[in-house]
This record gives structure tokens, sequence and C-alpha cells, in this order.
């Protein structure tokens, strides 16, 4: 439905106001931040906004932090896909089966319940360091997220779904390709964006932890040198990289909401 001149106007100029807003509250922060930080005492500890500016136009301009976040983007989408491939089929063939849900689900929550810090000092007797351990940290962490989200849409689908299939002679892997999925498409759509977002999380982790490239090895890095600016400056580089992220997602999740409506208006 297209809105109408004014009403469109009201709400471009609400959107304005909003991002004015934001932009006010970020500039007052940094004001108090930069005034803090002009004390000798605090700047040592919180370095201020004109210093972690220069060293993050330093490292661009120099290249240093380029092949950092490279490897943090393709370990996060390496450990993304691989949690996504194994998170949705197991999902699937799990939540098909009442037998394997009550066998297998429970140990899969127990194992999604273990702290994954207390993987790093395994990952690095099986696997060394470097990149290897970050990829397997971003793939479970972003695996249970997906798995859980999915497994949750298998659940919910409705036994007319399922007597349909039944009638129509689908067997178990028709129904699950042509039935179960196509009713959890939101749950996969949101079990996608959080696995997304937790294999960022598992990549950082993995590279603070078992990793001498990326992101996180430059906080690790900067913090073994005393070092408050570099470090900072690192969060900030990953928290653009966190908000690039998080924007790409809710477009494409805005993308997939038609079809996903289609598709569960086909199914109801």
């Amino acid at each position: 439905m297209r809105l109408s001149g004014p009403i469109r106007y009201c709400a471009r100029s609400a959107a304005l106001n909003v991002h004015v807003q934001r932009a006010v509250a970020a500039v007052l922060v940094l004001v108090l931040w930069q005034s803090c930080a002009a004390r000798a005492n605090y700047a040592y500890y919180i370095s201020s906004p004109l210093a972690i500016a220069r060293q993050i136009v330093s490292w661009i301009v120099s290249g240093f932090i380029w092949p950092h976040l490279i490897a943090t983007i393709a370990t996060t989408l390496e450990g993304f896909v691989l949690a996504a491939i194994t998170g949705i089929v197991l999902a699937v063939a799990i939540g098909s089966s009442r037998l394997a849900d009550k066998v297998l689900s429970p140990l899969i929550f127990v194992a999604y319940s273990t702290p994954k810090v207390v993987l790093a000092p395994m990952l690095i007797l099986w696997v060394g360091v470097g990149r290897p351990p970050a990829i397997i940290l971003a793939f479970v962490t972003g695996f249970f997220m997906v798995f859980f989200n999915v497994l949750s849409g298998i659940r919910t689908v409705s036994s007319a779904h399922l007597n349909l299939a039944a009638i129509l002679g689908a067997g178990p892997l028709a129904t699950a390709l042509k039935f179960r999925v196509p009713a959890a498409a939101p749950f996969i759509a949101n079990g996608l964006q959080q696995g997304l977002i937790y294999a960022f999380h598992g990549a950082i982790l993995g590279e603070m932890t078992a990793s001498n490239t990326g992101i996180g090895y430059v906080v690790v890095y900067a913090a073994t040198g005393m070092d408050s600016t570099a470090v900072i400056a690192a969060l900030c580089v990953m928290g653009a990289f966190s908000y690039a992220l998080v924007s790409v997602l809710e477009k494409s999740m805005n993308r997939l909401t038609p079809a996903q409506a289609v598709i569960q208006g086909v199914l109801t």
C-alpha cells in the first residue's frame, strides 16, 4: 500500500528527527569523553576520541587493519556457513522424528549450556594456533542459534500440514522438504540472523584466545602493550563492523518478509 504525500512526509520527518537526536547524543558523549580525557590521570585509562580517531586513520593509511579485518570477516562467514548448513539439516532431521527429538535434543542443549571459552585450550591442542580455532568457535556458537530456532519451527508445523502430506503419499524426506521446511521459514530466517551474529561473537572469541590474526587478536595484542588507545580503537572497528552486519541483516530480513508471508499463506 502506497502512503499519501503528507503521511510520507511525516514519516520521513520523524526518521530524520531520530537521526538528528542520535547525532546530538553522540556528539555530547564525545565532548564529555574528550573533556575527561584532558585530565592526565584519565587519559591513560580511557584515551581520548581524537587520539582514537588518529589511531584508526593511521591503521587505515598504513594498511595494518585490513588483513585483520578481512580475517575476521572470513572467519565469521566460514563458521556461519558451516553452522547454517549443519544446524538446519540436524534440526529438520531431529524435529521430524519424535524419538530423535526426545533422545538428542537434551544432549545438544547440554552442549549449548557449556561455556564456549573452555573449548579454546582443547582447540589449541587439536588444531594449533591460528584461524582454525576461531573458525571452529564461530561454527559452534552460530550452530546452536540456528539449530534451536529451526527446531522450534519444525515442532510448530501444524498437524493439518502433516496430514495433507500423508494423504498425498509424501515420504519422510518429501514431507520435510515440501511441508516442514516451508512452514518453518520465519524460524529459519530468525535462526540465520541470530546465527550470523553469534558466529561473529565466536570468531572474536577465537581470535582473542587462540589466534594470531583478526580484530580480536589486535585487541589482545594492544592490551598486552598497555595501549588503551589501540584497544579502544580496535573495539571501535569491531563495533562498526557489528553495526554494518546488523544493518545488512535487517535489510535482508525486510526483503524476506514478503516471501515468508506468501509461503505461510500457501500453506495455511
